[in-house]
């Protein structure tokens, strides 16, 4: 495992510093957000349902990276996802019908 989970660990410890942010975003690019999109959905929707999506459309639009499942595979609707590329939030999931 490369993780440990530790209750003492807290926001407040670092709360007077400025944390980082930088000039291309978080999400800089393309590949990083569907890594994370493939992720998130794959957690919500199933590994099975989210590789029949595939391959997926991206783009960058104000800032908010788009990511959508391709249906020509598949029947029934796509997964979708929206993120805000400068900080990583993620504004919109969705799975049409």
């Amino acid at each position: 495992m490369s993780f440990i989970l530790n209750t003492n660990l807290s926001s407040d410890n670092y709360s007077e510093i400025t944390g980082y942010f930088p000039d291309a975003g978080f999400i800089p690019n393309e590949e990083i957000a569907f890594k994370i999109a493939e992720i998130v959905l794959t957690q919500i929707y199933g590994k099975e349902n989210i590789n029949e999506g595939k391959p997926f459309s991206i783009n960058l639009e104000n800032d908010i990276w788009i990511i959508e499942g391709t249906l020509y595979r598949r029947k029934g609707g796509v997964a979708y996802m929206e993120i805000q590329k400068k900080d990583g939030k993620i504004l919109k999931i969705i799975h049409t019908k």
